[in-house]
């Protein structure tokens, strides 16, 4: 029996109670200020986690996190399960097991983190284990940056055609191989030499150094001409240029980059001598004429050649020397004569080329004047002596051809595609254009040459629509086309202020967990009298209109202030996809309009999908690529729309910086009985997930189709499956039902 009282006997009890209670406090502190995820996990479920954790995989507390399947934080299920092969090993022998991995974040989001792992108690793995997960994504992307940076400039500096000194206190501390051989130096020779080795005398290595140091130690650069000396004591002339490494620092030292220019000034002053003695002749020869003889002879020449002038000004396109509207009307009207005479065919070709104005942006008009002037002298030499090749102006074209019918006039535009694949070398640029062209036939098109020009102008308008780089042969079908795009482009001009567009959202639906991840919005437009009209039908002329401007302006601002509202009700987490037209992606205000929509309605950027054609990228890879890295600097996701049905190569989509890609649905409606569609799915996709990208497959019509999908991984899925296009009075009921 003890002696203590009841009090005293508890006390051991309670002191051990208030000592588990502060070890714990203390560990929850621990944990709360560690600048790393830490995260206990037990039977694969995630049983407690620090906020840094939380916060690594996107979630908003460790609440979120609780109960998670540790799957989840993993790319995929085979991801997961190397995992945890490769870790056994380690962790059951009671060591801690460390890696460098990519996870996944709660939005599907793949990161680079460095992991350690170690078993609670080796002896029973049931108790769990302890994760540190550390996110090092932006170091890796960075490492990767400075790598490729450091490589490209070690084969600039390897195999540059000029030489290339690193000095300090004028003495060579590094040089590449083609200043040693232009010297005569073998390899590695001059290092560490003082530069007066390569100076003819001490004047002239003093010379140089009061003229180049003096702007060095300004922060300027010095560019000019020097005379150096060769081992075996040559005199070399070099074009020089040199800089500080650092201006603020002039003794951290300087580069220097010099080109031999000796032979190319001995050319130039061979070619000054004979262009000399050429200049002393003709003056020579000149002086020899009678003046009076030439006196007469200047006047008859002036007179034939202003009439000659007269009639070439109006007659004949000034850049490529070609007959213009006027002449060709006039040989037009005189071969529609002898064609109506003769009962014999003609056609009327009209060519256009595909992108010129690309070549005017980028290259300016000077080149493109050029390559005019390139196009011009090959269509001469593919038509006969009697045809006629004419430039209506820009980089439209005209070919009449008396006596062809159908058939020659196909293979004149054979032709003239067999030419366009030949490419043209403009300066130094070399250039390929191809061309797109309608003919029109007598009789059968028109009776007059206004007419056929007509009819072979909406021909190519066709071939255009069709993809380009083509010909099509005009039918009274296309002048009813022409009459309703003329119809929908009068319509298009009223649609937006009298209120005529709606938009539509299709969800896209999360493959693994079912739940809806994002809408897209897609345009709609009843007309009171055309009634639905087809965005495959008004998209086109708004974008030959300009309107597609004012209209995407539009659906943007509709769509971002749909989602805001949507946020507002509780579906924080949804993202919208907006359709972009190449017309918009390429206008210079584009980006200004991005921002300033993003901050009107408090829309985070990574909640915004834009979604490009193939087409966007083909035009013109290079604005393309810097538009999609400012985009993608500001956060916004980019998506390219009908992967797999347009042109653009694998050598441009790895440097898109793209988040998404979108299957088209022409690949996923019979995936159930195509081989051939299968294997194209299953090769985009495996690509995607090898460049880091998302895909969403289209057009997912049958539970069949679906779950080819999710065994090859697919992400998202968006078709009638699982609903058609709504209004956004019929969208947030089903939202919330999916979420849930």
């Amino acid at each position: 029996m003890s002696l203590l009282p009841d009090a005293l006997a508890l006390e051991p009890e309670q002191s051990s109670t208030m000592a588990l209670q502060r070890i714990l406090r203390e560990q929850q502190t621990l944990l709360d200020s560690a600048g790393v995820g830490i995260v206990f996990i037990r039977h694969r479920v995630v049983v407690r986690c620090n906020q840094r954790y939380a916060e690594i995989f996107g979630l908003s507390c460790t609440a979120e996190a609780v109960g998670r399947s540790s799957e989840g934080m993993h790319p995929n299920r085979d991801a997961f399960r190397e995992l945890g092969r490769a870790a056994f090993a380690v962790l059951s022998q009671g060591q801690a097991f460390r890696t460098e991995r990519q996870m996944r974040r709660s939005n599907g989001q793949l990161f680079w983190a460095h992991l350690t792992g170690r078993l609670i108690n080796p002896l029973d793995t049931s108790e769990g284990s302890i994760w540190i997960v550390d996110d090092v994504d932006e170091q890796k992307r960075s490492q990767a940056l400075l790598h490729a940076a450091l490589r490209e400039k070690q084969v600039l500096f390897d195999h540059a055609m000029v030489g290339i000194v690193f000095l300090r206190e004028r003495r060579l501390t590094r040089c590449n191989r083609h200043f040693e051989q232009m010297l005569g130096y073998a390899p590695g020779e001059l290092l560490g030499l003082s530069t007066r080795r390569w100076y003819l005398s001490d004047a002239d290595w003093e010379e140089a150094g009061r003229k180049c140091y003096a702007p060095l130690a300004q922060g300027l650069s010095f560019e000019g001409e020097m005379t150096l000396r060769a081992k075996d004591g040559r005199a070399i002339v070099c074009e020089v240029r040199s800089k500080a490494i650092d201006p603020q620092n002039v003794a951290q030292g300087s580069i220097w980059i010099a080109m031999d220019i000796s032979e190319r000034l001995r050319i130039q002053a061979a070619l000054a001598q004979m262009h000399g003695d050429l200049e002393q002749q003709v003056r020579d020869r000149t002086r020899e004429l009678s003046e009076t003889v030439r006196d007469l002879h200047r006047e008859i020449h002036d007179r034939q050649q202003d009439q000659e002038r007269i009639y070439w000004l109006a007659h004949y396109d000034a850049l490529t020397q070609l007959p213009n509207r006027v002449l060709l009307a006039e040989r037009s009207q005189e071969a529609i004569r002898r064609a109506q005479e003769s009962c014999s065919p003609l056609a009327v070709m009209f060519l256009d080329l595909d992108n010129f104005k690309h070549v005017n942006d980028s290259l300016g008009h000077r080149v493109g004047d050029a390559l005019l002037v390139e196009i011009a002298k090959r269509l001469r030499g593919i038509v006969r002596e009697r045809d006629t090749v004419s430039r209506l102006g820009g980089d439209e074209f005209v070919l009449l051809l008396p006596g062809a019918n159908a058939q020659g006039a196909a293979r004149v535009a054979a032709k003239v595609q067999e030419a366009a694949r030949q490419p043209f070398q403009i300066a130094h640029h070399e250039l390929c254009v191809a061309p797109s062209m309608g003919i029109s036939l007598f009789p059968e098109h028109g009776s007059d040459f206004e007419t056929l020009i007509q009819a072979a102008d909406t021909a190519m308008y066709r071939a255009k629509a069709d993809g380009r780089n083509a010909f099509r042969f005009f039918t009274p079908e296309m002048q009813a086309q022409s009459t309703r795009a003329l119809l929908l482009d009068n319509a298009l001009r009223r649609a937006l202020e009298r209120g005529q567009f709606t938009l539509h959202y299709q969800p896209q639906v999360s493959i693994a967990t079912g739940s809806v991840c994002s809408v897209e919005a897609l345009l709609r437009w009843n007309h009171p009298d055309l009634g639905q009209v087809s965005p495959g039908e008004f998209i086109p002329v708004a974008e030959d209109s300009g309107q597609i401007l004012q209209i995407g302006e539009w659906v943007l601002r509709t769509a971002l202030a749909q989602l805001t509202a949507w946020h507002a009700a509780g579906m924080p987490w949804l993202t919208m996809a907006v359709n972009l037209s190449a017309v918009q992606f390429r206008q210079p205000q584009f980006l200004d309009l991005v921002d300033r929509l993003l901050q009107e309605f408090s829309v985070p950027p990574h909640l915004l999908e834009l979604e490009l054609t193939e087409g966007v990228a083909v035009d013109d890879p290079h604005s393309a690529m810097s538009t999609m890295e400012q985009l993608h600097a500001k956060g916004v996701r980019l998506a390219m729309d009908d992967f797999g049905t347009g042109y653009s190569s694998l050598s441009q989509l790895k440097r898109f910086q793209l988040y998404k890609l979108k299957i088209d649905q022409s690949f996923v409606r019979d995936l159930d009985h195509d081989g051939n569609d299968r294997a194209i799915v299953s090769a985009i996709i495996r690509m995607a997930q090898a460049l880091g990208m998302r895909t969403t497959a289209e057009g997912v019509e049958t539970a069949d189709q679906l779950a080819y999908l999710r065994s090859q991984g697919c992400d998202e899925a968006q078709g009638y499956y699982f609903s058609p296009p709504l209004p956004a009075a019929n969208v947030e009921s089903y939202l919330l039902q999916r979420r849930g």
